[in-house]
């Protein structure tokens, strides 16, 4: 590491114009420009040659000048070998991995080529051996004729060794076969001694077995505690020594899972005692006032149990239940019997209307009758599944909880409509509105067949749908119009505004003669253009003179419209 100070600085250098340093980007710094002095001091330069070399100048080759004139060469490794950048050693260790592998293959490749040369030596060393042997050799040593002779008894003899039925062949097989059976009986030996010791090491693990489950046994257990002991504890399959400490660890979960359940029973239990015995003090306050609510004040409550059961209870018992049998089912029957009544109400009147209806006709020769029908809810068919719970059970002999339960089930189907009072379903219970739905039929009035039934707006034209509207309505203003036994409304003046402004002359017409049938007296607000029809089906018009917010009305015939139009118009044929 060198520490250079900058000192004080006045001037600067430039740098070379084919140099390196002129590359660089300099952030403004105060010591900037001794900085740029310090690398233009050693900035260079490539030349192509070392004729062109100068000071700072760098070729090729790797041959550099300094400020002396001196030539220094370091080619010894390549320019971009060496070079790691980055804040970790990740650059160092891939580059010292490839070395490693490099040399690897190197050393790889010279243990193949020492092999290859202790081969050559090997095969080198024994034909020199083979040479010195034939240099050394006699030419009046050598022997053919004796040679052969000796190989040919030799390979006699051999043949005869080798022979099955010579004496030689018979011991040879029969050596060989002692030779496998000592084999055998080795191996078999060598089998018995180990199965020996591992039999002795069995006997000395069940001996140390033995001794230590005669330790834990005792104290031994008396005959009452291994009664209890076999009938508490069963046990799967039979007991030997190597299923034993299973068989024991699992009884031991066992017992110990069925004590933690047990424990935690009689903890709940003992908690629900205490409640109970606070309920039943808060109720019978004045035997138990000064009784605890603590375990062992259950005896107390147990004799005042059985002084209520044995005295007190069954006389009570029979008042609730022939308390229950009379009034339990009086409230509900009475309620519903108040909306079947008003169901049926609605049905009279319903009738009535129809009997209004069949004095118009709606088409030429037929009418229109309206056909209520009961509606089938789900929570009303709930009701009376409940109901028939309730009346069963009141000849069920269980001291009354069937029928209170039926009863209770019975209270809360109301009130449950009671509290969601907004929905279909509440409605259908509640309402006897609701009770009912309509269809209209059209009804021929010669021989009475139904020609055509609707229960929705679907089907049929708009026409046909505005006339049975129109009908409907006017029948049900005038049978709300009329008073009880009266056929006809006593005051049955109705305002129509714009009636028959989007229908046909026809429907208009049939639409004013149910109005005169009914005995409605309609008045009539309508533009000029609607007049020709008012006149051909009215007797009489309603003159409404309207100033300001003053308006008045004048019942005037056709005529006399028609006359007053035409003083009018003398009038104002006059003023022009």
């Amino acid at each position: 590491m060198r520490l250079l100070d900058a000192g004080e600085f006045t001037s600067s250098r430039e740098f070379r114009h084919d140099g390196f340093t002129r590359k660089l980007n300099f952030k403004p710094h105060p010591m900037r420009e001794p900085m740029k002095a310090l690398l233009a001091s050693i900035d260079r330069h490539c030349v192509d040659d070392a004729e062109s070399l100068q000071s700072f100048g760098m070729t090729r080759e790797g041959l550099m000048s300094g400020t002396t004139g001196q030539f220094d060469k370091q080619d010894q490794a390549a320019l971009g070998a060496g070079w790691v950048t980055g804040f970790s050693n990740e650059d160092i260790v891939a580059d010292l991995s490839r070395s490693i592998h490099q040399l690897q293959q190197s050393r790889d490749e010279f243990d193949q080529a020492v092999r290859l040369a202790q081969q050559a030596r090997e095969q080198a060393t024994v034909n020199l051996n083979f040479a010195r042997l034939l240099a050394g050799l006699e030419f009046a040593a050598i022997d053919l004729p004796g040679a052969e002779a000796r190989l040919e008894s030799l390979e006699q003899r051999l043949r005869e060794l080798l022979d099955p039925h010579s004496d030689a062949g018979r011991a040879k097989e029969l050596y060989e076969s002692a030779r496998r059976e000592q084999v055998r009986q080795q191996e078999h030996l060598t089998t018995l001694r180990v199965k020996q010791g591992q039999l002795q090491q069995q006997v000395q693990e069940a001996e140390q077995q033995i001794a230590r489950l005669q330790a834990r046994a005792t104290p031994s257990l008396t005959e009452q505690e291994r009664t209890l002991a076999d009938n508490r504890i069963p046990l799967t399959g039979p007991l030997d020594s190597s299923s034993l400490d299973d068989q024991e660890r699992q009884v031991r979960s066992d017992i110990e899972h069925n004590k933690a359940e047990l424990e935690a029973r009689h903890a709940e239990l003992s908690r629900r005692l205490v409640q109970l015995m606070g309920d039943a003090k808060r109720l019978d306050n004045g035997a138990l006032v000064e009784t605890g609510t603590d375990v062992p004040d259950v005896q107390a409550y147990l004799d005042r149990l059985q002084v209520l059961t044995e005295e007190a209870l069954p006389e009570k018992l029979s008042r609730f239940l022939e308390y229950l049998n009379q009034s339990s089912d009086q409230g509900v029957t009475q309620l519903l019997a108040s909306i079947d009544h008003q169901v049926d109400q609605i049905e009279d009147r319903i009738e009535e209307l129809n009997g209004t209806l069949r004095r118009v006709d709606f088409q030429q020769g037929r009418f229109i009758q309206l056909v209520p029908r009961k509606v089938s809810h789900e929570r009303l068919r709930a009701l009376g599944r409940a109901q028939s719970q309730l009346r069963a059970a009141e000849f069920t002999d269980d001291q009354g909880e069937s029928q209170f339960a039926a009863l209770e089930r019975l209270v809360d189907i109301f009130r449950q409509a009671v509290d969601s009072r907004t929905t279909l379903a509440a409605r259908a219970l509640l309402d006897p509105r609701y009770r009912l739905q309509f269809s209209c039929s059209i009804i021929d009035r010669s021989s009475g067949e139904l020609m055509e039934s609707r229960t929705s707006s679907q089907g049929g034209s708009g026409g046909e749908k505005e006339v049975i509207a129109s009908y409907i309505l006017t029948a049900s203003l005038s049978y709300a119009l009329c008073p009880d036994g009266a056929d006809r409304p006593l005051f049955g003046t109705i305002l129509l505004d714009e009636a028959f402004s989007k229908s046909s002359q026809s429907v208009a017409g049939r639409i004013i003669q149910a109005l005169r049938e009914f005995g409605l007296h309609a008045v009539f607000v309508t533009p000029n253009k609607e007049m020709r029809l008012l006149r051909e089906h009215t007797r009489s018009a309603v003159i409404v003179n309207r100033v300001g917010a003053q308006a008045s009305l004048t019942t005037i015939t056709w005529e006399e419209l028609d006359a007053h139009k035409k003083q009018r118009q003398a009038l104002a044929d006059e003023n022009t």
